[in-house]
């Protein structure tokens, strides 16, 4: 089908070398519209020239250390993903530490494309914690960045855990974005969030919607090829 005012990103380049190897499997369909890129994963040379040469946008996928520790996780219980991130919130740390790790690896970024990031968006969407995403969006001032994962208008998909948090999350931070410069979808949706993609996108509003997908998980790359 078209795939009008859909944007289709794909989260954790870099994570593994599966993520990678499909990841750009779908770059080369022309499947997808952004790629998120961890810069402290592992990305060879040819894998570095492979995305830039696509023409595809290049966002950064934000972690905060303890994170890192996490990656192999494909999926995790939403009540102990949160509680992992409480205890992390309360005691590694403050927003200075927060600030400097992530620009960081803004750093690391420029320094491996020779530009900074079209986007910003982050691992298990923490930039989205209202402290958090007024360093995201202080970083986007900073160095250019002109796009920020969010959703202007709401969320899209199946309630769930997750997308029920992280949508109270979002309406705390939509007036930060709102006096800034930095653009946002319309709407934003995780593909596990959403239950009957047929259904799914006939019911789409107006706008454009930016769908975040995985596709280290075999089960998503299969159904990003049969829709989009």
């Amino acid at each position: 089908m078209m795939r009008k005012n859909i944007i289709i990103t794909a989260d954790d380049f870099g994570k593994s070398a599966k993520a990678n190897r499909n990841i750009l499997e779908l770059v080369k369909m022309k499947k997808l519209d952004r790629v998120a890129v961890m810069v402290d994963g592992k990305i060879s040379q040819k894998e570095k020239e492979e995305l830039m040469d696509s023409g595809v946008e290049i966002d950064i996928h934000l972690e905060l250390d303890w994170q890192k520790k996490r990656r192999n996780l494909l999926e995790d219980n939403t009540f102990h993903q949160g509680m992992v991130f409480l205890r992390n919130y309360f005691f590694c740390g403050g927003k200075k530490k927060v600030f400097a790790q992530w620009a960081e690896q803004i750093g690391k970024f420029h320094q491996i494309f020779g530009q900074y990031p079209d986007g910003i968006n982050s691992h298990e969407y923490v930039h989205l914690f209202p402290s958090y995403f007024s360093i995201a969006l202080e970083l986007s001032k900073k160095y250019g960045i002109r796009y920020i994962r969010i959703g202007r208008r709401g969320f899209l998909g199946s309630r769930n855990l997750a997308s029920l948090t992280l949508g109270i999350l979002r309406k705390m931070d939509i007036s930060k974005l709102k006096q800034s410069e930095v653009s946002s979808s319309d709407f934003f949706t995780s593909l596990d969030w959403i239950r009957g993609m047929d259904k799914f996108l006939e019911d789409l509003p107006d706008g454009e919607t930016e769908i975040a997908v995985h596709p280290e998980r075999e089960e998503e790359l299969e159904m990003i090829k049969k829709y989009f």
